[in-house]
């Protein structure tokens, strides 16, 4: 029997006053599930809990990945 579908609200905040682009990624008045920083015309995320690195061509699918990756495993 599979999981009912249900949405997560969250936030993507950028950090001001780093060395490369850099975004954080909130469940709002819950905690933070990762960051993401672009390096090199790619997208590097990052999970909080576990330290995973997922790596994308575009900031979209960085986010939907960290989200994905939360969803299954830390969640």
């Amino acid at each position: 029997m599979s999981k009912k579908p249900e949405n997560i609200q969250v936030e993507i905040n950028e950090l001001k006053g780093r060395s490369v682009p850099t975004w954080v990624v909130v469940i709002p008045n819950h905690r933070t599930i990762g960051q993401i920083e672009q390096i090199d015309n790619r997208y590097r995320a990052v999970s909080t809990k576990n330290k995973v690195e997922l790596f994308n061509k575009t900031l979209e699918s960085s986010i939907n990945d960290l989200l994905s990756y939360f969803a299954l495993h830390e969640k």
